[in-house]
């Protein structure tokens, strides 16, 4: 793709601070994960099963972290994108998020019935 002699030699700020806002929505997306494995931990104590509440603890958290973790990679892709002049790479993180927070939710819905149940 040539570029136009006229062009900056530098990426339209425009992008590369909307790349940023975005990274910073994943981190705010990984911190409510974690804190709501902390709430889960602090809260729950019994959720169904003896373990129950640790695990759904631990999905959350781990999923946090994940997240953050994904949302830095992607925001380093779509920077060297940014800058080369090439279109942004696709990502499969949304999708990922998605279907590991789906699972928490249904995992927590099964250990709600089970404790239902037992009353």
């Amino acid at each position: 793709m040539p570029v136009p002699p006229d062009a900056p030699d530098h990426p339209d700020y425009r992008f590369t601070l909307a790349n940023e806002r975005t990274l910073l929505a994943w981190l705010r997306t990984g911190l409510a994960l974690v804190a709501g494995g902390v709430a889960v931990a602090t809260y729950a104590p019994d959720l169904g099963v003896r373990w129950g509440s640790a695990a759904v603890a631990l999905s959350l958290v781990a999923i946090g972290l994940l997240t953050a973790l994904a949302g830095y990679r992607r925001w380093r892709a779509n920077e060297g994108a940014i800058e080369a002049g090439r279109p942004l790479p696709a990502s499969r993180t949304v999708p990922a998020v998605a279907a590991a927070v789906a699972a928490v939710v249904v995992v927590v819905g099964v250990l709600v019935g089970v404790e239902v149940l037992q009353r």
